[in-house]
């Protein structure tokens, strides 16, 4: 069965280009997709450049969510929030 979770997020520091990369890399290891959603914007955690992009309209003290879509979303979340949510 499809589940859908999901976590919001509060921007503390200014993300780089390498938690771009950790991100799309955490994303790899899960069976769910991991969607990056702010403001009606939605990226897919599986492209760089998306990511990216999605990162540079990001100021300090904004917050977005992070969704997770498929059979094992909670469990992704909790995998994935553990690494990448300081």
């Amino acid at each position: 069965m499809k589940q859908i979770c999901s976590r919001k997020v509060k921007v503390t520091a200014k993300y780089t280009v390498n938690k771009a990369i950790e991100i799309m890399q955490s994303a790899k290891k899960i069976n769910s997709q991991l969607f990056l959603c702010k403001d009606g914007i939605t990226v897919k955690a599986s492209g760089l450049s998306q990511l990216v992009s999605f990162f540079l309209t990001l100021k300090e003290g904004d917050s977005f969510l992070y969704i997770f879509e498929g059979s094992d979303a909670e469990s992704a979340m909790s995998l994935i929030t553990k690494e990448l949510v300081s």
